[in-house]
């Protein structure tokens, strides 16, 4: 029997978190609570759980270790008070992807 590992995506605005098996060897844990920066300045934010980065790849951008962890910006989730929304996550280790789409001229970054 094939064991079955749960992996969950999400998609949060311009930025969207791939779930993986585990987390690569050698990445620098930064010391930050953002994500990401979205296409119009705002920051995609988080509480509980680890970020590392990934340097020279245009769209994974680094890596999120998730545990009891909430996402956080001012278009995306939940409303909870201004300025911020939020949207939990279920624990795990995420591939943090700038999200993108094909258009008749190529690849392209989404904007938000």
């Amino acid at each position: 029997m094939v064991e079955r590992h749960k992996m969950n995506n999400y998609r949060h605005g311009d930025c969207g978190l791939t779930g993986v098996k585990e987390l690569p060897k050698g990445l620098k844990k930064l010391n930050t609570n953002v994500l990401m920066v979205g296409s119009h300045n705002n920051s995609h934010t988080f509480d509980n759980g680890d970020v590392y980065e990934v340097k020279g790849d245009d769209f994974i951008i680094g890596y999120l270790v998730a545990k009891d962890t909430t996402l956080y910006h001012p278009e995306h989730g939940e409303e909870v008070g201004k300025p911020l929304r939020e949207a939990k996550i279920d624990d795990g280790i995420y591939e943090i992807r700038r999200q993108v789409e094909y258009t008749n001229e190529g690849m392209k970054q989404v904007i938000d």
